[in-house]
């Protein structure tokens, strides 16, 4: 015969009637990152935002080419003139000044990505947790179930007799009908 649910639940670690889902505490990742950004941080994230979009391309683009303009128009009084050495020269200093600020930026964007993850890495522990614990509290009140039904069965096989039993008995559609 098998355990009685009181042993069963011991077995699982719960019991019937008892279910303590696990306390998870909603945090927001975003904000707990912000609290740990420093005044540097912040400068560095504000301006790889801004160099991060279009507007700053076609800022770039415009001042490239109201250069190049400005300096084909005037002609032989020309402080740069064409293959625009001068204006090279300036594009390469603000590269070399923007790659580490964007590196930089990025991997502060990247902690933030990195502290979601653990969040929700949590989240979905927490929730595996619960499932497996509602998924044993099911499996304990099955096994309670089937324990009464058959106590019922039994109780009405001994107590009605032969003739009404299997009136009483065919309306439960299950193993107990079939054993009468």
């Amino acid at each position: 015969m098998s355990a009685t649910p009181a042993a069963a639940a011991s077995n699982r670690g719960g019991t019937l009637g008892e279910f303590t889902p696990d306390p998870h505490q909603r945090e927001n990742p975003y904000r707990k990152v912000q609290q740990s950004l420093g005044f540097q941080d912040r400068i560095a994230l504000v301006i790889t935002g801004a160099i991060g979009t279009m507007y700053a391309v076609y800022v770039f683009a415009l001042i490239l080419a109201g250069w190049m303009i400005w300096q084909t128009i005037s002609g032989q009084g020309a402080f740069d003139p064409f293959p625009f050495a001068f204006l090279l020269f300036l594009g390469n200093i603000v590269q070399l000044l923007l790659m580490p600020l964007i590196m930089v930026g990025q991997n502060l964007q990247n902690r933030h990505a990195e502290v979601r993850a653990d969040a929700e890495y949590k989240t979905v522990g927490k929730m595996f947790h619960d499932t497996e614990a509602v998924m044993k509290h099911l499996d304990l009140q099955d096994a309670e179930l089937l324990r009464q039904t058959k106590l019922l069965t039994a109780l009405v096989e001994s107590l009605v007799p032969a003739d009404q039993r299997a009136a009483i008995l065919g309306g439960t559609g299950g193993a107990a009908g079939s054993a009468a």
